[in-house]
Formats: structure tokens, sequence, C-alpha cells
């Protein structure tokens, strides 16, 4: 019984570090559009997307505005697409990116999440957009241990669970 719980729980900090603290990310690269979402960590995403948009990797940047209180940036010979997603949640950011994505014959989104927000955003923008998704998550410091860890198993179940849209 103790070592069936042992197994367990380190089952679930290793699959948590995979997931969450150290997950599958890429290196930055020429795409149609960069998508910055909101949530924790706002300034340190904005400032990423921002940044690898005047370094030329789009020309195209699809700024998630949360439910309204986070400013629009403005970034020179950049088009700043900014919106607010509904629902206002990861899944509806991916929803308005897949769909302006198709308006547009576009290719390639590179999305800028947190770092702990990676392995979801990569799942739900690959399930609404066919072409290539690049992930360049903002955050590259630990996730605030255990409530953001927490918050994302509960965020990837719904998204595998309940948020099962495109």
């Amino acid at each position: 019984m103790v070592l069936s719980l042992a197994v367990m729980i380190a089952a679930f900090l290793a699959a948590s570090a995979v997931l969450f603290v150290f997950p599958a990310t890429d290196q930055p690269r020429h795409v149609d559009a960069i998508l910055s979402l909101n949530g924790t960590d706002e300034v340190a995403r904005e400032s990423l997307a921002i940044k690898l948009a005047e370094e030329g990797y789009a020309r195209v940047l699809l700024f998630s505005q949360g439910n309204g209180p986070t400013p629009c940036p403005k970034v020179p010979h950049v088009k700043v697409v900014c919106f607010i997603a509904v629902p206002g949640r990861t899944v509806g950011e991916a929803e308005f990116a897949a769909n302006y994505a198709k308006h547009h014959r576009w290719d390639s989104i590179m999305v800028v999440p947190s770092r702990a927000q990676a392995t979801r955003a990569r799942l739900l923008l690959k399930r609404c957009f066919s072409g290539e998704v690049v992930v360049v998550p903002a955050s590259f410091q630990l996730p605030h241990f255990p409530f953001e860890v927490i918050y994302e198993w509960a965020g990837l179940a719904k998204a595998l669970l309940v948020d099962r849209q495109c």
C-alpha cells in the first residue's frame, strides 16, 4: 500500500514536471503570426511577443486582451490585432487565432504562453489549427508550485474532456 502510494506520487510529480515545469518548447522561427496569450506573467508574455515581432519573426501579432483590461500594444511595422476571446480562456484564444489564420490562409503560428501553460496551449491550438504551431513560452522561471501546477492539471483535464471544440 505504501509503495503503491509512493509510486503514484512519484508518477504525478514526474508528469507535472514534464507537462508544466519543463514542457516541450520550440525555438523561435519565422511564422505567419505570433499569438500572445493572456494570463499570469502578462508583462513577460507581452514583452516576449513584442520582441519576437520586432525581430521580424512575424508581420502580425494577435494579442489577447483577456477580459479587456490589458491595453493593446503598438509595434512598429507589425499589424497588431487585439481581441477579447470568447470564452475568455485559452480555448477561446486558440479558437480566435485558428479562425483568423484560416481566414487569412496562414500556415504557421507562434504562440507565447506561460511556461506552465505551454502544453495546454499547444494542444488547444493544434486541435483548432492545421498548420505549424511553434510554442515559445515567456516565463522561464519555475511555476508557482503548487498552485499554478494544480491549475494547469485542471485546465489540461478540461481541455481533454470538456473543451473539445474545433
